[in-house]
């Protein structure tokens, strides 16, 4: 994972985990503020502040139009241990894609996995109703599974350590997690502390980029393919010259009578000049499929090997 051909050295995944951290930090210096927050049926209760402006709620997202929470809510989290292995799982997976990839990229898919998997929350709690409709999500792990998929796309046989001792290969180790979060997330009926339909939403929104970026790169391999195709036969065109001579209009003119009235239609002068055209040309069958050879065709006309086609023909009827 060191043979990168840009010059990135994970430059944005450091920054992310430094604005994570002064992030924490002023979590942790304003958890004893707190914002009154009323469940329906349920009650009064209060959220810490930035929890409750900055943590992803369906229900805050809907009627106080907090749209800025499907960004926010991966910059903050619970406790020490929850950013404690996000950190090092971006760190782990984060270097290797953002050096192959490139910054601009890698902050693309951070951010369009972790959004992607806000809006799974977000969906599915407003689909599925509940309580969960009004419980903050918070933390970075839904781009991090997204990150953890890119990585099993990117580097599918890489050794990995499950639970630091466990030996397992890249590939297979996004297919377990993925098992793993589907039965967690069906077998607790959404009512777990831990958001799997955020991890999820970030590994389905990772397979969404790279269904749609592989796609796209077949086409656009396609389209400069046809392009360059199409360039080089322009050039080509540009390049023939019309080959027609006095030599090719006389071969054409004997062709035309051994067509039309056979070998004896030619005249001795026309035959010994067949001879002498003979002893000068290859005799290479394949120069062009035969059906292919047009008198008449400009592309034939300016062909270098047109002679030769002639002769060909010519020699057919002797």
């Amino acid at each position: 994972m060191q043979n990168s051909r840009y010059s990135s050295t994970g430059s944005r995944v450091t920054a992310l985990i430094l604005i994570n951290v002064i992030i924490f930090f002023f979590q942790s210096s304003t958890k004893d503020v707190f914002v009154p927050y009323t469940i329906p049926d349920l009650g009064s209760n209060q959220l810490p502040y930035a929890t409750y402006w900055f943590g992803l709620t369906p229900y805050l997202v809907v009627t106080k139009y907090c749209v800025w929470q499907f960004f926010t809510y991966m910059f903050l989290h619970g406790d020490f241990m929850h950013i404690f292995f996000n950190m090092y799982a971006l760190l782990l997976f984060g270097i290797p894609v953002e050096q192959l990839w490139g910054p601009k990229k890698f902050l693309f898919y951070y951010f369009f996995t972790g959004i992607g998997a806000g809006i799974t929350i977000f969906v599915m709690n407003i689909l599925l109703g509940g309580i969960g409709h009004y419980i903050p999500t918070i933390g970075a792990s839904g781009a991090v599974f997204g990150l953890l998929l890119a990585f099993g796309m990117l580097f599918p046989d890489t050794e990995l350590l499950v639970f630091f001792f466990i030996p397992m290969r890249a590939k297979y180790l996004v297919v377990l997690y993925g098992g793993l979060e589907l039965y967690m997330q069906i077998s607790s009926g959404g009512q777990s502390s831990v958001s799997h339909l955020g991890h999820l939403g970030g590994l389905a929104f990772g397979l969404i980029y790279f269904f749609v970026s592989r796609r796209r790169g077949i086409e656009f391999k396609a389209k400069k393919i046809k392009a360059v195709l199409q360039t080089e036969l322009s050039k080509r065109k540009e390049n023939m010259t019309d080959h027609s001579s006095d030599q090719d209009l006389i071969l054409l003119r004997i062709l035309q009578k051994l067509e039309t009235g056979g070998a004896s239609s030619i005249t001795d002068d026309e035959y010994q000049y067949i001879k002498r055209m003979d002893i000068f040309m290859d005799h290479n069958d394949e120069l062009c499929i035969d059906p292919d050879f047009n008198v008449d065709d400009d592309y034939c006309r300016k062909c270098d090997n047109y002679q030769a086609c002639l002769m060909r023909r010519i020699r057919k009827h002797l």
